[in-house]
């Protein structure tokens, strides 16, 4: 995905106003990775940019350079130019957001456009490799190691540590070059996967226990109800990953996890598959979106039976796909 001349860059170069980076809500390792590694680029070529979420800094990435510099948005302020990292629109930021010039950078399918200066490759392992083409048509000179940390942690995280199915030749070359600007593959391991709670551990077991195959078992999935996260004394961040333990029975294609979310009257779903499946069509049938092998959505359903049902009968459509039409 080596590419030369992007319009991004020019733009960048030239922009005399405010920017804001903005992860998803709820962001992940290659979300706020992206977000981090742009931002800390762009500071030290003396742009007026900021970096803004809506939610807290989740522990598990409490370790990345500079996070401590995040501000909480929305706070009213208008800014000139706002670019999103790591999503399909704007509306993933969660809240309401004052830019006039809207960008974006992104490696999911699908998704808003916003103009010429977008930069979204479906091939890339990661947002972070993006953000690292940007930075490497600019200036790859400025590369330090705490900009290397925070690409680093987005390509790790997002190719589960080098061992999901976008892990490629180029994922690796990257690895290697990051590594030799600062990055500390153990450190980001330990710090990412390593420093769970207690009560997370406890969570964790309450989750095991809705454990449930469907589909002659190629179908697995678990649900969090709110009261979970009560009686752990966790929060819904501590949810992160969770869905990843019903992929690893042997016989399962598709696997799901179900989050109750009464402050925003949904049930947040996050998908799975193994080979096969394409899980970024089931969420986008429910109203979301993502990749291949990963994706989420969130429903509106009146109450877990109903919501439950939506996501089995959304599935069952991409088995019958997979299955029956081969």
């Amino acid at each position: 995905m080596k590419v030369e001349g992007v319009p991004i860059v020019d733009y960048l170069k030239e922009h005399k106003g405010s920017i804001i980076i903005l992860p998803h809500e709820n962001p992940d390792g290659d979300a706020f990775g992206s977000a981090l590694a742009l931002y800390l680029f762009l500071k030290k070529k003396g742009k007026e940019v900021y970096i803004g979420c809506k939610d807290s800094i989740p522990h598990f990435l409490d370790f990345l350079p500079h996070i401590d510099e995040v501000i909480k948005i929305p706070n009213g302020k208008v800014y000139d130019t706002g670019i999103i990292v790591d999503s399909a629109d704007f509306s993933r930021i969660g809240t309401e957001i004052k830019v006039l010039r809207k960008i974006r950078i992104d490696h999911h399918l699908g998704g808003e456009y916003y103009g010429p200066y977008d930069y979204i490759d479906t091939t890339a392992p990661s947002t972070t490799a993006i953000v690292y083409e940007i930075i490497a048509n600019w200036d790859e000179s400025a590369i330090d190691k705490d900009i290397a940390t925070c690409i680093y942690t987005g390509l790790a995280t997002d190719t589960g540590f080098f061992k999901y199915t976008n892990t490629n030749e180029y994922a690796f070359d990257l690895a290697k070059k990051l590594v030799h600007y600062g990055a500390d593959p153990n450190f980001v391991y330990r710090m990412f996967s390593e420093r769970e709670s207690f009560n997370k551990m406890k969570l964790i077991a309450k989750a095991l226990e809705t454990l449930t195959l469907y589909e002659d078992g190629l179908v697995a999935g678990i649900t969090l109800f709110d009261r979970f996260f009560k009686e752990t004394n966790t929060t819904y961040t501590d949810s992160e990953g969770l869905v990843n333990f019903p992929r690893f029975i042997e016989s399962v294609e598709v696997a799901f996890a179900i989050i109750e979310k009464p402050d925003e009257q949904v049930w947040k779903v996050s998908l799975r598959s193994k080979t096969k499946a394409n899980v970024a069509n089931i969420a986008s049938s429910l109203g979301g979106g993502g990749h291949k092998y990963a994706a989420g959505c969130k429903i509106k359903a009146s109450s877990y039976e109903e919501a439950l049902e939506k996501v089995l009968s959304a599935i069952r459509e991409e088995l019958k796909r997979i299955y029956v039409s081969a």
